[in-house]
């Protein structure tokens, strides 16, 4: 695993620079000189790159957000995004620093790395086609004199996340600090437009929530029928919800945060999916949580293609997994699985031919509870989980092991969470790590120290 950490250096003249060959120093990412090293975890620095954000900050302001993509995409204090390789050269700057939209609080490439997601501080949302530098939508946050019925962000409240919706890059979700998420249609036809569904408010349990975060399931190497279902995971302080966004916006899961978390509990869920417990052993456990917890996250594992030893009856053997969902409260880290319902009506017809998608139903794999707070937490592979704790202690879990392994720490603080929640709500929730940590294949970047907000 590979962070990006940024060095300040002298500045120099920013300019765009032209596709070259680079492709063999990226090759060689892992021969870089190593910071640390432990029996799973290797630290590295990106030198190159890191010697461009102290130029891009003297030209733009302070980096506010990151995403790792195909490219690197970093957005500033002044609203403008600068995308650029993995060596440093710029590809394309995106936007004005006149914008009103305010600073770049999210980020995210589409799965083709054509489209580019941004989120503001101020509420809006630019998708930019950013290999031609041009704005294919704006979401603009809502204002006093708008219809009733009006759909968008606060204005003035940060948009927390955005995510492209599996292979799709007209279809994505945007969530803001004040707990509301949206899921975005941009329809190209004579003139662009662009549908905009509120999918999660507030919470609605009747008790004080605070949005967490959400999450769209990736593209995966394998194709499966859920791939069609566009579906997104939310979660809040008060509870973790799944909603298919293709053909209308529908609910398919939900289970309520518990302060006493037993299987009766677990198990109380809406139609049409269901909650049920592997029979590894690992669900039930009771557990007593103090308070609620305002420190969680989500993560999809979308589903995946294996390839098992060649046999000489089958030399391309292989199988493929269902997509898995992460998630935490507080402490506490489970894994779900998605199942899908292959339930034939009474006329013989099956119904995951019917238009709205297949049922799905979630069985938990395993739980566990950390030394403390999870913030951050992703997959790097089918296997292995790594989360970080709000100390800044990262570990890494193997799944199939049920084995937790500590491999680095780093002084508090030498990561810059964002604090938007707590500016929006008032409520002392845990930082926000998103924009400043991802994860691509198979490598973990941060960027540690380049500003704060």
């Amino acid at each position: 695993m590979n962070f990006v950490i940024s060095s300040p250096t002298p500045g120099s003249t920013l300019e765009i620079t032209p596709e070259t060959e680079y492709e063999s120093r990226i090759a060689n990412l892992d021969s870089t000189p190593t910071n640390c090293t432990t029996e799973y975890f290797s630290w590295r620095q990106l030198t190159d790159l890191s010697q461009k954000v102290p130029e891009i900050s003297d030209q733009f302001g302070p980096v506010t957000a990151s995403y790792m993509g195909e490219c690197v995409a970093l957005g500033t204090e002044s609203g403008v995004v600068v995308v650029a390789d993995y060596i440093g050269r710029i590809k394309a700057v995106l936007g004005s620093q006149s914008s009103r939209y305010g600073s770049v609080s999210s980020l995210c490439f589409s799965a083709d790395s054509v489209f580019l997601a941004a989120g503001y501080s101020q509420g809006f949302v630019a998708v930019w086609d950013w290999g031609k530098q041009v704005t294919v939508s704006v979401s603009r946050p809502l204002q006093p004199g708008d219809k009733p019925g009006a759909t968008g962000h606060p204005a003035g409240v940060a948009v927390t996340g955005v995510y492209f919706i599996g292979a799709s890059k007209h279809r994505y979700i945007s969530c803001s600090a004040s707990g509301g998420v949206l899921y975005h249609h941009i329809v190209r036809r004579l003139l662009t437009t662009m549908n905009t569904t509120q999918i999660a408010g507030s919470d609605d349990s009747g008790q004080e929530g605070i949005l967490l975060e959400a999450a769209a399931l990736p593209l995966g190497s394998f194709l499966c029928e859920t791939d069609d279902m566009g579906l997104v995971a939310v979660l809040t302080s008060g509870s973790l919800a799944v909603f298919k966004t293709r053909n209308g916006v529908e609910q398919q899961f939900r289970i309520r945060y518990q302060q006493q978390a037993s299987q009766a509990a677990l198990a109380a869920t809406s139609n049409p999916a269901s909650f049920s417990s592997s029979k590894s052993g690992a669900a039930g456990i009771k557990r007593k949580y103090a308070k609620r917890p305002y420190a969680g996250c989500v993560s999809w594992l979308p589903a995946l293609k294996h390839k098992q030893p060649a046999t000489a009856t089958d030399p391309s053997q292989s199988y493929f997994s269902y997509p898995q969902l992460a998630y935490s409260w507080g402490p506490t880290i489970c894994v779900l699985s998605l199942v899908v319902d292959h339930e034939v009506a009474e006329n013989g017809a099956s119904l995951t031919a019917r238009r709205s998608g297949p049922r799905v139903k979630f069985e938990r794999l395993l739980e566990w509870t950390a030394i403390e707070d999870v913030v951050y937490c992703r997959w790097i592979s089918a296997e292995i989980l790594v989360y970080m704790t709000q100390s800044q202690r990262v570990f890494v879990f193997e799944i199939k092991l049920c084995q937790e392994t500590e491999v680095c720490s780093s002084p508090p603080g030498i990561i810059a969470g964002r604090p938007w929640t707590t500016l929006a709500t008032g409520i002392e929730a845990e930082p926000s790590y998103s924009q400043v940590v991802s994860v691509y294949r198979r490598r973990v970047f941060v960027l540690c120290g380049a500003s704060s907000v």
